[in-house]
């Protein structure tokens, strides 16, 4: 964690931080350019175990989301097309 509040201070709160004695200093993160957002994000995913699985786990939920609708997609260019089983209620590619 050390390396990740050097980080803050150095790169984020030094350059970035509106800094008053008298409001006190703030920081903003919608106010940080990407390019130090991304840089901070790299940095947490490398330090911080906890951030990098929660970061790998939204991120396979979302490919997991993804991915019945593009095979979907695919198996239609590919000639493919929806069949019901209206006996049993079943659907399936044919």
């Amino acid at each position: 964690m050390n390396k990740i509040n050097s980080y803050i201070d150095r790169c984020l709160i030094d350059e970035y931080a509106h800094k008053s004695f008298k409001n006190g200093y703030s920081l903003d993160l919608d106010s940080l350019p990407e390019h130090e957002i991304y840089n901070f994000l790299e940095k947490l995913m490398e330090n911080d175990t906890k951030v990098r699985d929660l970061v790998r786990y939204e991120m396979q939920q979302l490919i997991d989301n993804r991915l019945p609708e593009v095979e979907a997609e695919d198996r239609k260019a590919s000639g493919y097309r929806i069949v019901r089983d209206y006996q049993t209620g079943e659907t399936s590619w044919a």
